[in-house]
């Protein structure tokens, strides 16, 4: 098998060396990243854990040299400096191609893009806060060590570049969290104002944290969010930097993307349509496919259009080195958008019939090519027997689209169609579209005049009634029609689509019918080409919108940008009428459901182990026997889960409607405003599942239902897991000292306690100083799983008067263990960041993670049960009764509202009950 690898290796090295020679326009260009050695200590107090490297492409770049604009790669969480290369590779190529010997862009300010990469060792940056802070504030020091080198090196460049001013600001792309570091940037103290204005990220989550077990990034996401909230307002005086300059385009790869949910890409909540967007890789023209997490960085397809994109809005003459921000957001609104966006079709005015032109052809518009649009009037001067008009170029309206012949497989093929819409109102200045023909090539052009009332279609079924009885929509022969589907506006469905036009014969047309599906919440549209033939006839509909947790209310949205949009084009030659079949897809569904709401699954299965939990301690109280977790199970599967259910249906089914009925601004919580509106002010989006769609409102009732199921499945493994660890430790017991369990039976109880004192005093001092609180968790966690081995071997060789006491004691170690497994989520991320510092020798101690208050509680209990023989002190008093019940429930209700936004809060408060445990334990002692 290794003879056979190598071999596999050299041919495909062979292979892809012969591809690459015959592929390049120079064989001789290689990459070459020089570390920026002068970026040092004296620079940035980050210098020995990062890197910064300049790019260059040998045979292409000058590499001892900057003599173009900066740019700033961020890669994103284990991501590598080199991810950059195919963006940086792609630019260099275009402008030497394009612009080197063009002096009149020279002129204009055209230079090449000089790309900058930061080496972040590929940290976990996902997994915790402190380290997105720390790489933000080291960019920043970056971007002043950047500019810094222009001056120079412009004096000792071209003579053409002597006049430039020295750049102020620096174009920064950025790569999943990498996007998410440079929004932060804006937040750090050593940022400078001014010094960024062009933000481009690509498969970054702008509205979620994906891990969002850590306090501190789910603090900093709320930072970010204010920071640029507050940026575009007109009010920044507290201490808020403007953002009026700055442009932010977001790019998303849709559902190949299956590590971060492209639904968070949407940046409409904080920016205005002036300053960014958000766009996916479908609905970018002559992309038209969707990219994985990792591909969008070297999508052929994509990658020319980013790298033209970042050139076009170059303008070295300018302090900031790009174009003004609304020439800026023109170029990238024509570079990434499809420019149907404003034609959707629904801009008809109501209870009035508005016409249109639609033009279709396989041809390019153009003056140079075989066809051109037209707009004209009659000229006053006129012949005998003629017409004189004057006309003006109207191509602008023309755009591309994916060719849909009935050879096309694929919408991301390479062949294109030109699609111009025009509505009579608009050419009311005009009295002619003309339509300029040079006969030169084969190919065809079909122009059409049409009623958007008799073309267009709104279908009001609700969600309930497309879901069990889908949709049955029926076109009448057009070039282009559309279809409304409001209802469907939550992404968290996938659909079958069916397209069928049987009376017409196939490739008699001149096309093959094909379909753009869109939606109005975020810039998202896909092709689907060659339907209604063979097995094209049916494909797979999935959408992006409706967001968790969004503040976007999707009411604030006019009715006629409301829900899916299905644009058709059929060849209108044949006269009979196409079928739309659209029904949901339930297997897709739920694997799409699972991906959004992943976290419920964590969460739910600590509220259901903190329910089985006060359901034993009841039960102990009453009784004096603390039962085993399975019963406590079927105890709340009996008594308390169905009460919980109903409570939560209640809240989760006037979730939605609470949302769209609630302020936009947050109201101050005063007893006057509960007694005149005789309600509370409830955030409604930030609560539960932060659903906003009525359809979904069982939802949290079957995650509740997935995590019952889940608790009993580790339940039933735990067992297994510590009887076979007691059995193992009888077995080593019974070999090595028979018939006794270790103990220190020497140690006096003062010397115990001396013992204990220091051991949690030396945890509390690396805690403090050198090590994360969540390092001691897991220990923490391990050594409480050797006790409970010990406990359970206690319990099988108990005499019959010691046998309950020993198993309540078990039974509760094992209860604590279930709440020390459902906290592991929290610790474990943070844990894995530092060990990987730790190998890239980076000794410096994280400032958010060195709380001893975070884990003493945790430490002290964990000692005490170890130490001592004992377990949770049976309450025979009514009121501290109540209040353990108090709190329990406090807890079950908090996390059900908050625990699935703000995960991060359950270990905190955890943290609290086991003060309170350790309270009633201080109570029952002799102190």
């Amino acid at each position: 098998l290794l003879a056979i690898g190598c071999i596999a290796i050299i041919l495909d090295s062979f292979v892809n060396h012969q591809r690459d020679v015959s592929g390049c326009r120079d064989s001789y260009t290689r990459p070459l990243f020089i570390q920026q050695t002068g970026f040092d200590s004296e620079m940035t107090r980050f210098a020995g854990k990062y890197a910064l490297y300049l790019y260059r492409e040998k045979g292409i770049d000058t590499v001892g040299q900057l003599t173009g604009v900066p740019v700033l790669f961020i890669p994103g969480h284990a991501g590598s400096y080199k991810q950059m290369r195919s963006i940086a590779t792609e630019a260099s190529y275009y402008y030497y191609d394009n612009y080197t010997r063009q002096h009149e862009s020279w002129e204009n300010g055209k230079r090449s893009l000089d790309f900058f990469t930061v080496d972040f060792n590929e940290e976990f940056s996902a997994l915790h806060g402190q380290s997105l802070l720390e790489q933000a504030e080291y960019l920043n020091d970056c971007i002043d060590y950047i500019l810094k080198l222009y001056p120079q090196s412009r004096k000792l460049g071209p003579k053409m570049n002597e006049n430039l001013p020295d750049p102020n600001s620096v174009i920064i792309v950025g790569h999943s969290m990498g996007g998410i570091v440079a929004r932060a940037m804006f937040t750090i103290n050593n940022y400078q104002p001014g010094t960024i204005n062009t933000v481009l990220t690509l498969s970054s989550p702008h509205l979620l944290p994906p891990v969002p077990f850590d306090w501190k990034i789910s603090k900093l996401y709320d930072d970010i969010y204010k920071e640029w909230h507050n940026g575009f307002s007109h009010d920044t005086s507290h201490g808020v930097h403007s953002l009026k300059d700055v442009s932010l385009v977001s790019i998303a790869g849709g559902t190949l993307d299956t590590i971060i949910c492209s639904d968070s890409a949407n940046v409409a909540t904080f920016i205005p349509p002036t300053n960014g967007f958000t766009v996916f890789s479908t609905a970018v023209p002559h992309v038209w496919t969707g990219t994985d997490h990792n591909s969008i960085l070297s999508c052929s397809q994509l990658i020319k259009v980013v790298a033209k994109a970042l050139l076009d809005c170059v303008d070295a003459r300018r302090a900031t080195q790009t174009k003004p921000l609304e020439d800026r957001m023109k170029i990238m609104r024509k570079a990434f958008l499809s420019g149907l966006e404003d034609r959707q079709g629904n801009a008809h005015v109501s209870g009035i019939s508005q016409g249109a032109f639609s033009i279709l052809t396989d041809q390019s518009i153009d003056t140079s090519k075989q066809f051109d649009i037209l707009l004209c009037n009659k000229l006053n001067q006129q012949m005998p027997d003629t017409t004189r008009v004057g006309c003006r170029p109207a191509r602008s309206i023309a755009v591309p689209v994916p060719a849909s012949s009935y050879k096309d497989t694929d919408s991301f093929s390479g062949n294109t169609f030109t699609f111009a819409s025009i509505a009579f109102a608009e050419m009311l200045e005009y009295e002619y579209l003309a339509i300029a023909h040079r006969p030169s090539l084969d190919g065809f052009l079909i122009a059409e005049a049409f009623d958007m009332q008799d073309t267009h279609q709104t279908i009001d079924d609700p969600m309930v009634s497309i879901a069990r009885h889908s949709l049955k929509i029926e076109l009448e022969p057009a070039l282009f029609s559309s279809v409304r589907i409001p209802a469907i506006e939550n992404p968290m469905l996938a659909y079958h689509l069916k397209v069928s036009r049987p009376q017409c014969k196939q490739n008699e047309g001149m096309f093959a019918p094909f379909l753009r599906q869109s939606i109005s919440t975020m810039h998202e549209s896909k092709f689907h080409v060659n339907l209604a033939s063979g097995n094209k006839a049916e494909t797979e509909v999935s959408l992006h919108g409706r967001t968790a947790f969004s503040s976007i209310s999707i009411n604030s949205l006019k009715e006629s940008q409301q829900g899916l949009v299905l644009q058709v084009w059929m060849d209108p030659v044949c006269p009979y009428p196409l079928t739309i079949e659209l029904e949901v897809d339930w297997y897709g569904s739920a694997g799409r459901l699972g991906f959004r709401n992943g976290i419920m699954l964590a969460t739910f299965s600590f509220v259901i182990v903190i329910l089985v939990l006060a359901s034993q301690i009841q039960c102990y109280n009453k009784t004096g026997i603390f039962p085993h977790f399975g019963n406590g199970i079927a105890y709340c599967l009996c008594r308390t889960l169905p009460i919980v259910m109903v409570l939560l249906a209640v809240c989760c089914y006037y979730q939605p409607t609470g949302y769209q009925n609630s302020p936009e601004k947050s109201i101050p919580l005063t007893w006057n405003h509960v007694w005149e509106s005789r309600s509370l002010p409830v955030a409604w989006n930030d609560i539960l599942i932060g659903n906003t769609d009525p359809f979904f409102w069982w939802l949290p009732l079957v995650g509740v239902v997935l995590s019952f199921g889940t608790v009993c499945l580790l339940w039933i493994i735990l067992q297994l897991v510590l009887w076979l660890g007691a059995a193992l430790c009888s077995l080593f017991y019974s070999v090595q000292i028979p018939c006794r369990i270790y103990s220190r039976s020497n140690e006096t109880p003062y010397q115990r306690h001396q013992r204990r004192a220091i051991t949690t005093l030396v945890l509390f001092a690396l805690v403090a100083t050198c090590i994360p609180y969540q390092f001691v968790f897991v220990v923490a966690f391990l050594v409480h799983i050797i006790t409970c081995i010990r406990s359970l071997l206690r319990t099988w060789t108990a005499l019959p008067a010691q046998e309950q006491k020993r198993l309540n004691r078990y039974n509760y170690m094992q209860s604590i263990m279930f709440l020390f497994i459902t906290l592991l989520p929290f610790n474990l991320p943070i844990l894995l960041v530092w060990i990987r510092n730790l190998s890239v020798h980076w000794f410096v101690p994280f400032s958010s993670d060195h709380s001893v208050m975070a884990i003493a509680p945790f430490m002290l209990y964990v000692e005490l049960l170890t130490g001592n023989h004992k377990m949770l002190p049976r309450l025979n008093s009514r009121y501290w009764n109540w209040a353990t019940y108090l709190i329990l429930y406090s807890i079950v209700v908090y996390a059900f509202l908050y625990g699935i936004k703000y995960t991060h809060s359950l270990y905190f408060i955890s943290n609290h009950l086991v003060c309170w445990f350790l309270l009633l334990h201080f109570g029952d002692s002799g102190y």
